[in-house]
Formats: structure tokens, C-alpha cells, sequence
């Protein structure tokens, strides 16, 4: 065990020879300086938001930002600290800083809110559109929010205390982590509960928490639908008296393009035309159309589902049958064919293939 700890330095004193200067840390001591450096460094977006949703056009209130820090550091304490142990801190502290360097890039470069709508898409995301989101101003944030700490990180040795007292440790940083959140959130109790009911999503911007929580939450629903079957729907579905007597096999086919902004959408009246082929054929173009989230993963099953946006119930659309379903016990024969992320659980238990690009 001795002289493969040693092997080990070794490898990181020749991987940072010029970057790892060596020093000593407890676990506990990297657990607290990660939680300080993800509420300080990477969590600026929420910062902005939530100071912004309080104090409008009055500016920051520093008493606010501070109490939301002090909340942010506990935090990630408390998550670090129940995870991680003196062997396995290193990497999980490590993975956490990507997470939260990646998801900050997202937050600051598209707007985007990591809740478990957008991180079930970001997940489900093939690799074509992966590409595209790559970019130097990620590779920048990148080597500023995560290499350069887990390099830092890296160059740490951990100092091997008895098991007792390690534990003993680890609960006082824990019962101080806990105790600092409460009193924090005791002290800007009013300001923060205004924000969190009239801008909720703003919860979503704590990173990297909000990718813990929303890869939870969504890990926890799809094993709850992998549990149970589909809900069937139209069980009464039947031909029609037209297609019932006709002799000729009838063909419908139904293109699913990609999610695209109506406001942008050149057959809508957009100033340039982004439709230029659809424009030369006489199709029916409905204007004042609007879907249930801008995403596939939300989109698509909803659109081949009974329940309407207006009603629109993520469990109820997820854990049912689809308008597929229902025709293929009408008697039509459905083929889902897909040249990009899957049908989404549209066409599940019902003949599918996957085309190129380049064939479709």
C-alpha cells in the first residue's frame, strides 16, 4: 500500500512538473476549500439573478449576497462532506468541479437553467449535437474553473489520521456547515423566501448542486417508468368505414423536424426566409402554434400524447401510450424511422430503425 501511495505521487509530481507544488491538506480541509471555491467562483449567474430579482433597480444588497454565500458554501459542505471520504475526496471533488465548470459555461454562454427538464435533454444529447456546443470560450472556463483547481487539487497529500478521529472531524465540519446554513438562512429568511416563490427557477442557477439534484430527480423518474409499463390508451381504436372497405394501401407519413423558434420560422413572415424550400410547395403553414417546451425531450411526447399543453402532466404523458400506439391497434402498420436522438418512448414496443444522415 506504502510504495503504491508512492507510485502515485510520483505519476502526479511527472503529470504537473512544473504546476504540482506539493502540500499537506486534511480531507476535511479540501472539502471546506472546495465549498468556498464553488460558492465564490462558479456561482455567479445565481448571484446576479437572485440580487437582481431582490433588489430591482435599487442595486445589490451586500448583506443579501452575503448570506447567500455563506448559504452556498454550507451547502456544498454538507453535500461534499456526506459523500466523500479520505480515499475517494480526491476524485469526487474533482468530478464536482467539472460539473460545476461545465454547467456554469451553459448557465453563462446560452442562459440556460440546469433543472431536470434541461438536464434529462443535455443527457439524451448525441454526440453531432454535442460538437456544436464546443467552443474556445468553453476551453477557456474550462481551464480556469477546472483544470487549474483540480490541478491544485491534484498536488494535495492527505494526511492519514486514525479513523476515530478523522470521524470526529468530519462531524464538527458537518455540524458547522449545517449550523452556518441555518443561521444564514434565519438571517436573510424573508428576502430569500420573496425569491424563492416569486423566481423559483433562480434555485436551479446553484451549481453544483442544481446538477446533483436534477440528475437525481431525473435517475429517480425514469426508474419509476422502467418500473411499471405504459399506460394503454384507445384500447376501442378501430379502422374506419372508409379504411376498412379500401383496397388500395393508404401511406401517411409524418415528418418531426427539429425544435425551431416560430419567431424565426420563414413561412411565419421572418424577414429572412429560413424555409426557402417548404416556401415553393403549397403547404398549410398554422402560425399560432405552440408547443410544450422548447426542448425534444419535452416536445415530442407531448405532441403524440391525448394530454394537450394546456393539461400537460410530464408523468402522465411519460407513462402512457402514444398516438402511435393507438393506430398500431387500429391496424395500421407504424414505422418509426430516426436519424438523430431517439423517439423519446413516442414509438417504444413498436418497429423502429435508426437512419444516417446521409441515407435519410
Amino acid at each position: 500500500m506504502f510504495e503504491s501511495k508512492q507510485r502515485r505521487d510520483a505519476a502526479t509530481r511527472s503529470f504537473f512538473p512544473a504546476l504540482c507544488l506539493r502540500f499537506a491538506a486534511t480531507s476535511d480541509q479540501l472539502v471546506l476549500a472546495a465549498g468556498l471555491f464553488w460558492a465564490l467562483a462558479v456561482n455567479r449567474p445565481f448571484f446576479v439573478a437572485a440580487s437582481r430579482a431582490h433588489s430591482g433597480d435599487e442595486g445589490w444588497s451586500w448583506s443579501f449576497v452575503i448570506g447567500l454565500a455563506l448559504m452556498l458554501a454550507s451547502l456544498h459542505v454538507l453535500l461534499a462532506g456526506l459523500i466523500s471520504t479520505r480515499r475517494s475526496v480526491k476524485p469526487v471533488l474533482a468530478l464536482l468541479t467539472l460539473v460545476a465548470a461545465v454547467g456554469l459555461h451553459f448557465m453563462q454562454a446560452y442562459g440556460a437553467v440546469l433543472d431536470p427538464s434541461m438536464l434529462r435533454n443535455a443527457l439524451r444529447s448525441e454526440l453531432a449535437e454535442t460538437r456544436e456546443l464546443l467552443s474556445w470560450r468553453m476551453a477557456l472556463d474550462l481551464l480556469l474553473y477546472a483544470v487549474l483547481p483540480i490541478t491544485l487539487l491534484a498536488c494535495a497529500h492527505i494526511e492519514p489520521r486514525p479513523w476515530r478521529r478523522a470521524l470526529v472531524s468530519r462531524g464538527l465540519l458537518l455540524a458547522a456547515a449545517l449550523a452556518t446554513f441555518i443561521g444564514a438562512l434565519m438571517w436573510q429568511f424573508q428576502p430569500l423566501a420573496a425569491l424563492m416563490r416569486n423566481h423559483k427557477e433562480v434555485r436551479y442557477l446553484i451549481t453544483p448542486a442544481n446538477v446533483l439534484w436534477s440528475a437525481g430527480s431525473v435517475l429517480a423518474a425514469d426508474a419509476r417508468g422502467a418500473a411499471r409499463p405504459r399506460q394503454p390508451i384507445g384500447l376501442d381504436a378501430k379502422p374506419g368505414l372508409r379504411w376498412a372497405a379500401s383496397t388500395k394501401p393508404r401511406l401517411m407519413v409524418i415528418v418531426v423536424g427539429e425544435t425551431a423558434r416560430a419567431a424565426n420560422w420563414g413561412l411565419n413572415g421572418y424577414a429572412r426566409q429560413t424555409t426557402p424550400r417548404l416556401a415553393q410547395w403549397p403547404v398549410i403553414n398554422f402560425p399560432d402554434t405552440t408547443a410544450c417546451g422548447t426542448s425534444t425531450e419535452v416536445s415530442l411526447p407531448c405532441m403524440f400524447a391525448p394530454v394537450g399543453r394546456r393539461n400537460y402532466d410530464e408523468a402522465t404523458i411519460r407513462g402512457s401510450e402514444s398516438l402511435l400506439h393507438v393506430l398500431a391497434r387500429a391496424g395500421a402498420s407504424v414505422l418509426w424511422r430516426d436519424n438523430q436522438s431517439g423517439c423519446k418512448g413516442v414509438c417504444e414496443g413498436l418497429p423502429a430503425e435508426m437512419v444516417s444522415a446521409a441515407t435519410a
